[in-house]
């Protein structure tokens, strides 16, 4: 059908759109008032199957009331319970005919417990209910039974119990439908027919409790099912009623085929009268088509036909005209925008490359050929994977391997044609060139080194500073829990020595601490010095103490070696006192546990020296620079001291504010010295 539409004329389309709008409106009238009507006759029918259901549980409520009241009053009567005191078996089968007879019972049963002894009827055998009332089944017949204990005046236990009852057959539900004006059935819980006043040849029946249509003998029914309580209170078995729909149906019927005759009737005297209008409107169209057909085989020069008639036909042909005269300009007008393009994207810094589905480069921007190293001319024609090879690749594994998806990015590690590692943020997109039908990959190359160099170090430095907060502070936990668990049993000394590596955890977190937040005020820009006359020995005495804790547990002695009279400084002391602790920090962390560390203070009239000397596995020489570079650590990770390498850092920024500068140098004998130098 769509192609049919696709291939059809205007005045084809016209006519199957005009029937089309016809059959909606006749159908948007008369499918409303069809259902309307069809709703409200089931409705009626089912407000009348619904009285009819409550008006059928009345009947049987006084049936059973009926057989209650009747019950009561044989266990009630003396003569009865004289006969039975007297053990005159023989008299109460006379006397329950005879009640059997006025009271228009089917059942009439005296029992004891569940056994019979006398019943009206010799089949029955059992007793079916003791004291209760309800509907139950006695050799797979539905019966409405009642039961009463029969009391003595001079024994407190019942002489028996009097059980009455009418069976529930097809005798009972035809008085029932004669009451009701419409068919009864008796079901079990499972949906099996007991009785009935239907033909044969049920088809279908609801489950209980539900509203629903059925068949018997070809006519339709509308069934509504009602619960029949046993005598223990529960469901014992359904009631149904069903009303005969035939008519009902037969009337929808009729409507229905009267709405689509109808809808077919007027959709033809559409049909017919539409084509004539609908053919003498579009004929002057042709002329307009023809010279479209012209102007799209690219002959601008075509005439255009000015059309009589309707307004809107003038209309088309003048802007037909109009858009003649307009096309040249803007073809020009799109040559321009293409070569804008081409331009904009030579110019923006990241690379623009496409290739075809062979992975041969097709087009190369300014960027790429920054960024790759190679010429658009040298590279045109040749292979991705040639071009951008993987710095490391697995087996098998190659540029074109790891494009991303079309509309995502990846990171891809490469190398230029220099040979030079570079990570390129690529993100693909796939399109087909304007005159061609081939498909070709695009993508955006940005370069990324610099910034994944970032994230790596970023990620360096809070692995380790993680565990420089982890270490003194599982250290302060395990001190602080034992003296509290054994404060009391432990002496002045004992806890001296536990508190000690208490306070040398505090001691690293606040050098932590501190080295921190003058990194991230170095960073900000903030990093400002307070000069102001110091004292030197101050100083040294001020860092001594820092740090006395650390090198009292390693067992490293400090020596001082500084001249009988120290020049005068204008200095942040603050800072100074900061830096060598950094420095005597650092000696005794890569010293080993009890060798000596030597601070030697030295000056002349333009210089003040500060040297820290250890005797740890000292520097390489590529790393003399390296060292007071931040967040760098040249020990083996796997070695017992820590740090996040911002303590040397520091150490450098706090000389080069002074005017001075940092270096080290390698101590004979092994070992290193780092030293610190201020102007005087």
């Amino acid at each position: 059908m769509r192609h049919f539409l696709a291939r059809a004329s205007l005045a084809t389309r016209l006519v199957i759109a005009l029937v089309v709008l016809i059959v909606l409106t006749t159908l948007s009238a008369g499918v409303p008032a069809f259902w309307l009507t069809r709703s409200q006759l089931e409705e009626q029918a089912w407000q009348r199957i619904d009285a009819t259901a409550r008006a059928t549980e009345s009947l049987y409520d006084a049936s059973h009331g009926r057989v209650v009241d009747l019950t009561a009053l044989l266990a009630e009567r003396p003569t009865l319970r004289r006969l039975l005191e007297e053990g005159d078996m023989d008299a109460v089968e006379p006397y329950l005919r005879a009640f059997q007879e006025q009271s228009d019972l089917d059942v009439i049963l005296l029992c004891d417990g569940e056994d019979v002894v006398v019943a009206t009827d010799p089949a029955l055998v059992r007793c079916p209910i003791g004291a209760t009332s309800g509907v139950t089944l006695i050799n797979d017949r539905p019966i409405l039974a009642a039961g009463q204990n029969i009391l003595s005046s001079d024994i407190p236990e019942p002489l028996g119990t009097a059980v009455t009852g009418i069976w529930l057959d097809g005798e009972f539900l035809s008085q029932l439908s004669v009451n009701t004006g419409v068919q009864q059935t008796l079901l079990t819980l499972d949906g099996r027919p007991l009785a009935t006043t239907l033909p044969p040849g049920i088809a279908t029946v609801r489950a209980r409790g539900a509203e629903g249509q059925m068949s018997a003998a070809g006519r339709s029914y509308f069934t509504s099912q009602f619960a029949l309580p046993d005598p223990g209170g529960r469901d014992g078995l359904l009631a149904e009623v069903e009303l005969p729909v035939d008519q009902l149906m037969a009337t929808e019927r009729t409507a229905l085929t009267v709405l689509v005759a109808s809808t077919g009737v007027v959709a033809l005297l559409g049909v017919l009268l539409g084509t004539l209008y609908i053919r003498q409107l579009t004929a002057p169209l042709l002329d307009l088509t023809h010279a479209a057909e012209q102007i799209s085989q690219g002959d601008l020069s075509a005439p255009i036909p000015r059309l009589a008639g309707p307004p809107e036909m003038a209309t088309l042909s003048a802007s037909l005209e109009k858009s003649q005269a307009t096309m040249l300009g803007a073809l020009e007008e799109r040559s321009q925008a293409r070569d804008w393009l081409s331009t904009l994207v030579q110019s923006v810094i990241e690379g623009v490359v496409t290739f075809d589905t062979r992975g041969r480069l097709t087009f190369m921007s300014q960027g790429a050929e920054a960024l790759t190293g190679w010429t658009s001319g040298e590279a045109v024609g040749l292979l991705m994977n040639t071009l951008l090879p993987l710095a490391e690749p697995a087996p098998g594994e190659t540029f074109l391997n790891r494009i991303p998806p079309a509309g995502e990015k990846r990171e891809i590690e490469v190398l230029a044609r220099s040979g030079k590692r570079v990570v390129l943020a690529a993100t693909g997109a796939r399109m087909v060139p304007p005159n061609s039908d081939t498909v070709q990959v695009a993508l955006v190359l940005r370069d990324v080194t610099e910034e994944q160099a970032l994230r790596h170090l970023r990620s360096f430095f809070l692995a380790n500073i993680s565990h420089e907060f982890r270490t003194p502070l599982s250290t302060l936990n395990a001190s602080i829990e034992l003296l509290m668990d054994q404060v009391d049993d432990l002496s002045a000394a004992e806890i001296r020595e536990l508190l000690k590596p208490t306070h040398m955890s505090l001691l690293s977190l606040q050098s932590l601490i501190d080295n921190l937040l003058e990194s991230s005020s170095i960073e900000a820009g903030s990093f400002v010095l307070r000069k102001r006359p110091v004292v030197l020995n101050e100083v040294i005495a001020n860092a001594l103490s820092i740090v006395r804790p650390l090198v009292e547990r390693r067992r490293q002695p400090i020596s001082v070696t500084e001249p009988a009279q120290l020049p005068a400084l204008e200095a942040d002391g603050g800072r100074l006192t900061q830096a060598l602790v950094n420095l005597l920090t650092n000696a005794s962390k890569y010293s080993p546990i009890g060798r000596p560390i030597e601070l030697r203070v030295e000056s002349d009239e333009k210089v003040l020296r500060l040297s820290v000397v250890d005797r740890g596995p000292g520097i390489r020489p590529g790393d003399h620079v390296n060292v007071f570079r931040r967040f760098v650590r040249l020990d083996d990770q796997g070695h017992e001291q820590y740090g996040i390498g911002l303590g040397l850092y520091l150490v450098k920024k706090i000389a080069e504010a002074h005017g001075g500068a940092v270096g080290v140098d390698d101590r004979q004998g092994g070992g290193a010295r780092f030293w610190m130098e201020i102007p005087i």
